[in-house]
C-alpha cells in the first residue's frame, strides 16, 4: 500500500507513493524491529467513492510489510502482504465489519522469514522471505485518497514492539505525518528489555 515519511531523502526508499493520499501516521524509528503484533479496532467505513486504507506495518529501506484494512469496495477486508523488493504475492485475508477486533502479529523468523497472522471475524496466515529488508521502521497509517478522514479514531490496543536494541531508547518517542504533536494519544508505553508494550493509540479524525 502507499507510504511516505516526512523526510523528503527518505522518499527515494518508498514504494507506494502518491501525491494525491493524505496521509496519518505514528511511528516508531529503531536500528531493526523483529516483531509487531496488536489489536486493530475496525472503524466505521468512511464514504464511498475514494481509496481508505489502514494499516499496521513495518517498513525497511526495500519495502512496506502490512495488515492492510482496505475499504474500496464499500466495506472492509483486511489481509497481509509486502509492496517492494521483492515482488511477492498478496497473502490471505478475510472480510471485517466496523467495532469488530482484528488481532495481527508479524515475526521475524529465521533466513529472513516473517510470519504474518491475523485473527478475529476470520483467520489467516502468510508466510514471507524478504531478503535484504532491515525492518527499522513501525508504522501505524490511515492513507487516504479522495476520501476526507471522518470516519475515525482509528484505535490500536495492547501493540508490542519488538526491536534488537534497548526499548527505553526509542519506545517512548513517536513522529508523525499528518497530525500535530497532542493530535493522537499514545497510552501506557512501558519498555521492557528490547519490547515497547503499548496499552493504546487514538488516531482521530482529521479534516
Amino acid at each position: 500500500m502507499l507510504f511516505t515519511s516526512l523526510l523528503v531523502l527518505f522518499f527515494s526508499q518508498l514504494f507506494h507513493f502518491a501525491h494525491a493520499a493524505n496521509w496519518y501516521t505514528v511511528e516508531w524509528d529503531a536500528p531493526k524491529f523483529t516483531a509487531l503484533s496488536g489489536d486493530l479496532v475496525v472503524p466505521k467505513l468512511p464514504q464511498a467513492g475514494g481509496t481508505p486504507y489502514v494499516w499496521p506495518g513495518l517498513q525497511s529501506g526495500n519495502g512496506v510489510l502490512q495488515a492492510v484494512l482496505d475499504g474500496r469496495k464499500g466495506a472492509w477486508w483486511i489481509g497481509d502482504g509486502f509492496y517492494g523488493t521483492p515482488s511477492l504475492p498478496w497473502g490471505q485475508g478475510f472480510s471485517v465489519s466496523p467495532g469488530q477486533t482484528v488481532h495481527f502479529t508479524f515475526q521475524l523468523g529465521n533466513n529472513n522469514v516473517w510470519t504474518c497472522t491475523l485473527s478475529g471475524p476470520g483467520s489467516a496466515t502468510t508466510t514471507l522471505t524478504i531478503p535484504n529488508s532491515t525492518m527499522n521502521r513501525a508504522i501505524l497509517a490511515v492513507e487516504l485518497t479522495n476520501v476526507p478522514f471522518n470516519f475515525g479514531p482509528v484505535i490500536y490496543r495492547n501493540l508490542k514492539i519488538t526491536a534488537t536494541t534497548a526499548a527505553s531508547g526509542w519506545c517512548g518517542k513517536t513522529v508523525s505525518l499528518g497530525y500535530s504533536t497532542g493530535q493522537y494519544t499514545v497510552t501506557g508505553a512501558t519498555a521492557s528489555g528490547n519490547t515497547c508494550s503499548v496499552s493504546q493509540v487514538t488516531m482521530p479524525s482529521h479534516s
